[in-house]
């Protein structure tokens, strides 16, 4: 009977908790769809390095969706369960809400550990995976897109004109360069050749000049300088959409070792560890969600209500703003040292725990929670007015 039980419940939580899953990621990576579609219609990259790059991306999404959806699964099955009376069905076979809870408690503490897995492998895997990504189609774009007797504006600040380009991209003949990268020096560059070089380490592509001219102009002091070279290295900026995506993706992409590493060469030298310290712990921190979403959701899914399912997502979407707000509150509140960065990402842990492990017991004793059914009341109370205005229309 429990073994059946068990599974009943998990095959209601879990096709949910996959659908959350799937609409919250497309929700958070919506803006990111949005920037590679401009790379594919504008840009001109194929659509195989776009996979290649959401694939790199879901990490760091996935850490936010896994918690989110497993809260949602959570309180929209037990919601369903509670509004068909089946949790009155399972207490009167004599299953406690104790044993109910206990498939949800291993199904988070499932989420929980593939969530640490992504935190502590997947996510920095995923960010270096996408900067590398990123200089392959750089790297491309400067191969293919220089043509001859064009004026191309593919590099950021950048115009070049070639005269010829034997091989393709490679190696050219005749080459002008307008670079108005710095506003205040702006160079004209003429050379006989150019060869487009690229260092994998550092990944970044260069120009290299041969045999040319550099005309400066300085704005600020009106001053006009000529300088002759045998060789120059001009380096190759990424377009805007790259760089905006990799300055942010390269605050993440160390491990957990490499943060712990930082932080014990900081400390040598006597600099201000808070900042390491915080990302540090919130790493720790946030794949512990899973749980804490576990010990709120049950308690408030079977909360009695009329229309489970509505209000369940409702609530789940409260809880979720909730706790992420304080989670950046806490974050805040370290970063100005008012409070110690172990509580920057534990802070809502414990608060949301403690308010989980309290919900859990007066649910098992049958005893209301008074601000559940206040907030209840709230929304039978929108809903009714909602439904009189386009009745009365």
């Amino acid at each position: 009977m429990r073994k059946t039980t068990y599974f009943y419940i998990l095959k209601e939580t879990t096709p949910i908790f996959l659908i959350g899953l799937l609409i919250f990621t497309v929700i958070l990576l919506m803006d990111k769809i949005l920037k590679l579609i401009d790379l594919i219609v504008n840009r001109g990259v194929s659509f195989s390095k776009i996979l290649m790059l959401l694939l790199f991306i879901s990490p760091s999404f996935l850490i936010f969706t896994i918690p989110m959806a497993f809260l949602l699964g959570t309180l929209l099955s037990f919601g369903r369960l509670s509004g068909d009376s089946e949790i009155t069905a399972f207490k009167a076979s004599g299953m406690s809400l104790y044993q109910l809870f206990l498939p949800i408690s291993i199904l988070s503490i499932i989420a929980y550990l593939f969530t640490s897995f992504l935190v502590f492998y997947g996510l920095p895997w995923g960010n270096r995976g996408f900067i590398s990504t990123i200089y392959l189609i750089a790297q491309s774009k400067a191969d293919i897109e220089i043509k001859e007797r064009v004026f191309n504006d593919v590099f950021d600040g950048l115009v070049v004109y070639v005269d010829k380009v034997p091989i393709q991209g490679k190696r050219m003949e005749g080459v002008l360069i307008y670079d108005e990268r710095d506003k205040e020096k702006i160079n004209t560059i003429f050379a006989k050749e150019g060869f487009l070089d690229s260092n994998p380490k550092s990944q970044e592509v260069v120009l290299r000049l041969l045999n040319g001219d550099i005309h400066r102009f300085e704005t600020k002091t009106k001053v006009y300088q000529k300088m002759k070279f045998d060789a120059y290295d001009l380096k190759l900026e990424l377009g805007k959409t790259f760089a905006a995506m990799r300055k942010k993706l390269k605050e993440h992409e160390m491990s957990i070792d490499e943060i712990k590493e930082k932080i014990k060469n900081m400390k040598k030298k006597g600099e201000d560890t808070t900042g390491q310290e915080v990302e540090l712990h919130k790493r720790y921190a946030i794949p512990f969600a899973c749980i804490v979403f576990g010990l709120i959701g049950v308690p408030l899914g079977i909360q009695p209500r009329r229309s489970a399912r509505s209000y369940g997502f409702i609530l789940g979407i409260l809880i979720l703003m909730t706790y992420y707000m304080s989670l950046t509150a806490s974050e805040i509140f370290a970063m100005r040292k008012t409070i110690p960065p172990f509580l920057a990402g534990w802070a809502p842990n414990f608060l949301f725990s403690g308010l989980g492990v309290y919900l859990l017991v007066k649910a098992a004793k049958e005893s209301p929670f008074k601000l559940i059914v206040w907030l209840t009341d709230g929304l039978d109370f929108i809903q009714r007015k909602w439904r009189g205005l386009f009745e009365n229309v």
